[in-house]
């Protein structure tokens, strides 16, 4: 069975993201995060959220700032979710000041929602997120994510990893996603909302792994939502247009 991957954060110093079981649309299960792969060069559109869901316990998911006000994630990052800030730092040990999250959008097509800042918060550049992608078998790309690494040690801030395209799937909400394998490195608990990076577009946002925890195995598989049937929705709710 597929798990999303989200967990506790310990303190206020660890991170953690989520990722739920496939199917699921309540809160995911705590547990670990990116396997492998190597830090990532400094990216100020990669967020961290941290978030409580239905209690005084706080979790955590990667992000995407796409403009000024929003930031795109998966779904079961916001069900549920009473209270979130939105940190730009790309460290976890020193994540300086938090944004508020006023407003929560779930996409109806899947595990995609949109978070919206309190108070604007602008970059120099954001990512681009693509209109459509056709998954392809054997199709190269990249992850990233926040989190603890293999065996659950904890990441000092973004990770990311060499994928390949293993073909279609479903996300936690049974939307269309895309499967994927590791190459020098697997997504794992902590990474949900993360990033799949393909042709320079993000193509999907980090739903489900194959297994609950894949320990050190940095060839292990998980399922991205694939944002193909959410492009129309990403652009009518923040007015940022997808390419």
């Amino acid at each position: 069975m597929n798990k999303i991957f989200k967990s506790v954060l310990i303190g206020a110093g660890a991170a953690a993201m989520a990722l739920l079981s496939s199917g699921a649309a309540t809160a995911a299960t705590p547990a670990p995060e990116i396997v492998g792969g190597t830090q990532a060069p400094a990216t100020p559109w990669a967020v961290q959220l941290v978030f409580q869901q239905g209690g005084t316990a706080s979790y955590g998911c990667t992000g995407e700032a796409i403009s000024a006000n929003w930031v795109l994630t998966a779904n079961h990052c916001v069900d549920g979710t009473t209270a979130m800030k939105v940190y730009y730092s790309n460290s976890t040990t020193d994540r300086g000041p938090g944004i508020v999250v006023d407003q929560f959008k779930s996409s109806p097509y899947g595990d995609v929602a949109l978070v919206h800042l309190s108070t604007s918060h602008a970059l120099s550049s954001y990512p681009t997120v693509a209109t459509s992608y056709t998954t392809k078998k054997n199709d190269t790309g990249v992850i990233m994510g926040y989190g603890r690494r293999a065996n659950a040690v904890q990441a000092t801030g973004l990770f990311q990893a060499n994928i390949k395209v293993l073909g279609t799937s479903s996300d936690a909400y049974l939307g269309r996603a895309v499967h994927i394998q590791g190459v020098n490195g697997a997504a794992n608990h902590g990474d949900s909302g993360g990033p799949l990076i393909i042709g320079g577009k993000i193509v999907g946002v980090c739903s489900t792994g194959d297994t609950s925890d894949p320990g050190a195995n940095i060839n292990a598989g998980s399922n991205y939502a694939n944002l193909t049937r959410h492009a129309a929705w990403i652009t009518s709710t923040s007015g940022v247009a997808t390419s």
